[in-house]
């Protein structure tokens, strides 16, 4: 049997809840964070919270349409969602076989599918943190670069702090909802299940890339202290110009008091 899995990151936040309430034909299992849905035996659907749908065998139509549905759901929706896919061999009691460009296992249930989208779900999440850090990366590189030609900075204070707002809200977004580093519950007494976990996550190379957008963060961390601290350094240089300019009158006042 043959599995093909497509996940899409559709929204930052998805109300489960209520969608759940909505649609509840077809589900299997859910918590607060996580919808599991099954239609046929190889036709699954797994919701998390933080935006992310994972498909099994579904053709891109039907994935289509659902994501119109699901879309009132959903907040800060994603006109082009960012996908990522992956093929799976099952063969009944055969090897488990996570390879560069090959998957193959020999057990199939509920909680061996569930590790496999949450897997995936987190794979695509971490491309879509990784377009983010990118985009503000550059943006911060365009004013470095700036600062190197014409020796200044043509940042505001205002704006290194929004830059620095939406770096922590990046940041406490990943701690919040990614868990690479964290084994899934069902996974604790489940040989299999942790192989698989450990397997996939080697596969996708979740913790590598993970630690490159922490670096990404660090690096903007860096540079916005630097331009808050140059900004800061500006306006206490302005402050005592200004402290002397009024010296200077307030002397020249006195002085042309006593002339006149």
């Amino acid at each position: 049997m043959e599995l093909f899995y497509k996940a899409c990151y559709v929204s930052n936040h998805l109300d489960l809840k209520a969608f759940r309430q909505a649609n509840s034909e077809g589900l299997k299992s859910f918590t607060s964070q996580e919808l599991y849905y099954q239609f046929d035996t190889t036709r699954f659907i797994y919701l998390v919270s933080y935006g992310v749908v994972v498909f099994s065998n579904f053709k891109d139509e039907e994935i289509e349409d659902y994501l119109k549905d699901l879309s009132g759901f959903g907040t800060t929706w994603e006109k082009e969602p960012l996908q990522d896919s992956l093929k799976v061999h099952f063969i009944e009691n055969g090897p488990m076989i996570i390879g560069f460009d090959e998957i193959s296992i020999g057990r199939f249930d509920h909680d061996v599918n569930k590790t496999i989208m949450l897997n995936l779900a987190q794979s695509v999440t971490l491309d879509y943190y990784d377009s983010v850090t990118q985009k503000l990366l550059g943006t911060i590189k365009s004013h470095t670069g700036f600062m190197r030609a014409k020796g200044r900075i043509n940042l505001s204070k205002k704006r290194a702090l929004k830059f620095i707002g939406e770096t922590l809200e990046t940041k406490n977004n990943i701690a919040q909802n990614l868990y690479i580093l964290d084994i899934p519950e069902m996974a604790w007494e489940d040989e299999y299940l942790d192989k698989l976990h450990k397997g996939l996550i080697n596969h996708f190379e979740l913790n590598q890339r993970y630690r490159a957008i922490g670096s990404t963060i660090k690096i903007m961390e860096d540079n916005l202290t630097i331009f808050i601290s140059y900004n800061d350094h500006r306006e206490s240089s302005k402050l005592e110009w200004i402290i002397i300019i009024l010296i200077v009158i307030e002397v020249l006042d006195t002085f042309i008091s006593k002339i006149w």
